[in-house]
């Protein structure tokens, strides 16, 4: 559970679009397919609805209504046609304190990348990838992502990790002579990011449906930070305050979000 400072602007409707729920993950997951392959980014989210756990595909989250009905619409032009939006308060410009490494997801894909191109417009589009590998581990993939802007200066990469290596969040960088891991691909590089923050906030067995990919999986000690602040020190060293130096960025991104996106 989050543990957040009171703020005097309070909270802000977030419009989530619902493109369908199962009992079945298997064929939310479907659903889910069904929506990418009309271009249409969704995920799978867990839920308890009426005491009665239930899979829910997401397409999207806006504050916004407009934007919101937009993309219903062009969900439901794909050819779900009981697709409906819910309405849900999000806290805004308030400062994480303890927020868990694991939990839900709040910011979509499409404002993750917007707020990184502010700075740097180039960068590479990843945040679909941190939302569904997030969603799939249980991991804040929204906070993930304020960690690999850290990590790469905004996906400039200035530091000692390039961006043909597709280490987004650093593992295995020690200076100059030792550069870290190298990824095949983003994808594989996000993914690799995940399973590590998964060592950290568990000690649950790694999920099966993907290969292990992070090198340094077990060189952690198993379930020794659940906070983002816990990393300190361990992710980073000596980084004192690198677990609230993330939050400190995820906190301008609610902030954008909280501008319209």
């Amino acid at each position: 559970m989050s543990n957040l400072q009171p703020s005097s602007e309070g909270a802000k409707n977030v419009y989530k679009v619902i493109a369908g729920s199962f009992k079945s993950k298997e064929n939310a997951a479907n659903r889910v397919s069904f929506l990418q392959s009309k271009g249409i980014e969704a995920f799978v989210q867990a839920e308890t609805i009426m005491n009665e756990r239930m899979f829910r595909v997401q397409a999207g989250a806006f504050t916004i209504k407009e934007n919101a009905d937009k993309r219903l619409e062009q969900v439901i032009h794909s050819g779900i046609a009981d697709a409906f939006i819910v309405s849900e308060n999000t806290p805004v410009n308030q400062t994480p304190i303890q927020e868990s490494i694991m939990g839900e997801i709040i910011l979509s894909s499409e404002q993750l990348d917007l707020f990184v191109k502010d700075v740097s417009p180039q960068a590479l589009e990843i945040g679909s990838y941190y939302i569904s590998f997030g969603n799939y581990y249980g991991i804040r993939g929204d906070i993930a992502f304020a960690q690999a802007i850290l990590e790469t200066d905004y996906f400039r990469f200035t530091g000692i990790v390039q961006p043909h290596q597709n280490n987004f969040s650093g593992l295995g960088s020690t200076g100059p002579d030792d550069p870290g891991a190298f990824f095949k691909t983003p994808s594989e590089g996000v993914l690799a990011h995940m399973q590590h923050l998964f060592a950290y906030a568990t000690n649950s067995p790694l999920p099966s449906q993907y290969p292990l990919v992070d090198p340094r999986f077990h060189l952690v000690k198993r379930g020794s930070a659940r906070a983002w602040v816990d990393l300190n020190g361990k992710w980073a060293v000596p980084g004192h305050n690198y677990g609230q130096t993330i939050l400190n960025i995820y906190q301008r991104m609610l902030n954008r979000m909280s501008s319209g996106i």
